[in-house]
């Protein structure tokens, strides 16, 4: 929880307080199941579909040499992913049957530990502790059309 405060710079909000990752710790270790760990769409633009598309947007995404680069994603426990791409990028997938997208500091997202949400692909570098470069959200245009087209022929 600590590389959301200390590698990312995301602002920790549980309930409705933005709060220290040490605090949050403690918060969640109090009513795990009643609260909430969520961050602002202040750093990035979240794009959420359905588990099934967004999969395959991802392998359709990691098969490309080229832009979009690995795109941080989470899987929430109700069947959803979240893609992470730049702040302010993702405006063209709104409107497109199955997206939504929360963008700014008025959009929110929750963050694993909370309800069953898990990271498949880290924001961060394991290697070292920075911030991965966030793909443009245009990008996932063309991979989401493919990866739906191929989700309603199947």
């Amino acid at each position: 929880m600590a590389a959301y405060e200390d590698v990312l710079a995301w602002p920790l909000i549980v309930g409705s307080d933005i709060v220290s990752a040490h605090r949050a710790l403690a918060l969640l270790g109090e009513t795990p199941d009643r609260l909430e760990l969520q961050t602002t769409c202040s750093a990035f633009d979240a794009v959420i579909v359905p588990a099934v598309l967004g999969s395959d947007l991802l392998v359709l995404a990691d098969r490309r040499d080229q832009d979009p680069a690995p795109v941080p994603s989470l899987a929430y426990g109700t069947g959803e992913k979240v893609l992470l791409v730049a702040p302010g990028t993702a405006a063209p997938l709104i409107g497109v049957a199955g997206v939504r997208v929360e963008s700014g500091p008025g959009g929110r997202i929750a963050l694993p530990p909370s309800g069953g949400s898990r990271w498949d692909t880290w924001p961060w570098a394991l290697d070292e502790p920075k911030p991965v470069t966030l793909s443009d959200g245009g990008c996932l245009m063309p991979l989401l059309r493919t990866a739906m087209a191929s989700t309603l022929t199947s």
